[in-house]
């Protein structure tokens, strides 16, 4: 049953790059959230506009299907995991995002699905806002998030400075998780017992509440999988493209009067035609040589079924 449920949710990720010309939600938009959020007295300083941001991604992106059936004849389930969630990267935001972005994402998540398939507050509300102090205790005493640039010096590193600073490296890195162990669990096992607890408690609430509704469990059964590069092109050609996590954007949006100015936030010029690791959720802005802008979403795709790397291509025109 866990190889299908991999292999189902790997054909998922795997589907066909998709366009969408559609712009993210705009600050207007993100305000407008802030009457179903309201703050809370314990989140951290500058959390509650990645938290708002949060939200509006899953508004821009979200999830298809929210119910399970592996059709082994037990009714449809809820599982409070979702396999595909998005991570956050140093290299698209800033360091509070990069520490707090994943908790605000999963909060977001959660609260919006259980909206939409109709659980009353009562069944979740109170566990949910326990599940998100628990992530942010969790997230204020985590390590500094590495970017990828950082992650390419130590690599270096290894080449340059010889055996001996591998070693330490090594050695440095099996006592910070040797410590991590003997604090209580590593980070999985943190994130699982969270997720449980989570979903015992609405599974609880449910049962006396709202027995007709799916049943709420913490499931899992993930697989992982790297992607290949991907090429970006634009038609015609010479368009200059530049990129930002969507995410990444929206947070923006709460900070800066206008997010689409390069500088502002961090866009990432894309040079065409070269193979690059990008995948995820963006928000884009091509130019072309005349002065026309094309400005939107778009959701990169790479293949996860071989090894050849995918193409996106913006278009002038159409989509």
């Amino acid at each position: 049953m866990r190889k299908a449920r991999m292999l189902m949710l790997l054909a998922a990720a795997a589907s066909p790059v998709t366009a969408a010309a559609k712009e993210p939600l705009d600050a207007a938009g993100l305000r407008a959230i802030e009457t179903k959020v309201p703050p809370q007295s314990w989140y951290p300083e500058g959390y509650y506009d990645v938290r708002i941001a949060a939200e509006g991604q899953i508004v821009d992106f979200p999830r298809e299907t929210l119910t399970m059936d592996w059709g082994d004849g037990q009714p449809p389930y809820y599982d409070v995991i979702d396999c595909n969630a998005e991570y956050v990267s140093l290299d698209d935001t800033d360091p509070l995002t990069a520490r707090y972005g994943p908790v605000a994402l999963e909060v977001a998540r959660l609260r919006g699905e259980f909206e939409r398939m109709k659980y009353p507050l009562a069944v979740y509300a109170a566990p949910l806002l326990a599940f998100e102090k628990a992530k942010i205790e969790e997230a204020k005493t985590a390590p500094d998030p590495m970017s990828e640039a950082e992650m390419a010096d130590s690599m270096e590193m290894e080449g340059g400075a010889g055996d001996a600073a591998v070693e330490a490296a090594a050695a440095d890195a099996a006592a910070a998780a040797a410590a991590a162990s003997e604090d209580g669990a590593g980070e999985a096992e943190v994130q699982k017992d969270a997720y449980m607890i989570l979903a015992e408690a609405v599974e609880a609430n449910r049962q006396r509440l709202a027995p007709k509704l799916p049943k709420v469990l913490s499931d899992g059964g993930c697989g992982a999988g790297e992607g290949s590069a991907v090429i970006v092109k634009t038609l015609p050609p010479q368009g200059e493209v530049l990129l930002i996590n969507a995410f990444a954007f929206k947070v923006c949006t709460r900070k800066k009067p206008d997010p689409w100015d390069r500088f502002a936030c961090k866009w990432t010029e894309i040079e065409t035609g070269v193979e690059r690791q990008l995948s995820g959720r963006y928000v884009y802005q091509v130019k072309w040589p005349d002065g026309v802008v094309r400005k939107g979403t778009r959701d990169i795709v790479p293949n996860y079924d071989d090894e050849t790397a995918a193409t996106v291509t913006f278009k002038k025109v159409g989509s």
